[in-house]
């Protein structure tokens, strides 16, 4: 599916919060959103999933104009799934088996096909199934959270939405988080992630595109590669860091003098473009 909005504005009271955005969203693909608390990612992702009510422009999918009421304000569009940040606060149910059973239920499904469903989901999301029967208060914080993104896969989305998935989690915890999103949309081609995050390192880590937002405006559509790079400025005037990867590859290479080729900016890869590098310096250094 492909997602698209023509000059989309969204104003609250008097106060713009999206300038004029277009964008294209192609399926398949880790798509993170970045900008500075108030750059208007938030809006932009409640515009995705039909959450603001009005917007000037066009949003379509699939060359398709969404579904608005009578008095033309967007409904929440049911094939994207939305993963609000601690989603954990949101949990309600007495056990965890009706958390993850609740909104099938509420569809008419049946037990069994709300069982296979959940035998599914919680090996994805790291869980064993005896927690069925525990009250969420009884499970860890980053239980909790495996629990809720489950009770939103359970509707199996097309495009699944989180905001700063990873806030509040210790280094084990995230990098388990990030790996089980990863999981998700890589086991069908057709699954799109949209990841809000201040997190540089995590972005540069995962992302296929990386949508850069500045005081409402959509600063851009980059490869990573190419914005953390090639136009690290746009990063800096956004007020943002570069990846620290990134600020490592910079420093050898105004250390070294020369221009260190890399094919990517995961963690692994920079690492792995500098080592020669630096045990040529080694060598140098122990004679």
């Amino acid at each position: 599916m492909v997602y698209q909005l023509s000059h989309v504005s969204v104003h609250y009271s008097d106060q713009e919060a999206l300038h004029r955005i277009s964008c294209t969203i192609e399926e398949g693909k880790w798509i993170s959103v970045i900008g500075q608390t108030g750059a208007g990612k938030t809006s932009f992702v409640k515009v995705l999933k039909g959450l603001v009510p009005h917007i000037e422009g066009a949003y379509t999918i699939d060359q398709q104009p969404v579904q608005r009421d009578a008095k033309g304000q967007l409904k929440v569009i049911p094939g994207i799934g939305f993963v609000f940040q601690y989603p954990e606060h949101q949990l309600f149910e007495t056990t965890v088996h009706k958390e993850l059973a609740f909104a099938m239920k509420h569809q008419g499904c049946s037990d069994q096909q709300i069982m296979e469903r959940i035998q599914t989901i919680l090996p994805l999301v790291g869980l064993p199934e005896e927690i069925l029967s525990w009250a969420p208060f009884q499970l860890s914080g980053g239980q909790k959270r495996r629990v809720a993104i489950a009770s939103v896969l359970m509707m199996e989305p097309k495009m699944l939405i989180v905001d700063e998935p990873t806030a509040g989690l210790d280094p084990i915890s995230r990098t388990a988080m990030l790996q089980l999103l990863k999981s998700w949309q890589q086991q069908q081609s057709n699954r799109t992630l949209i990841f809000v995050s201040h997190q540089m390192e995590d972005v540069a880590e995962y992302s296929d595109e990386i949508l850069l937002f500045h005081k409402g405006h959509l600063l851009g559509q980059y490869d990573p590669a190419v914005l953390f790079l090639e136009q690290p400025y746009v990063v800096e005037e956004a007020g943002l860091s570069l990846p620290e990867p990134v600020q490592l590859l910079n420093l050898f290479e105004e250390l070294s003098g020369r221009k260190i080729e890399v094919h990517s900016i995961r963690e692994e890869d920079i690492i792995r473009a500098i080592m020669p590098i630096w045990n040529t310096r080694s060598v140098v250094i122990n004679g």
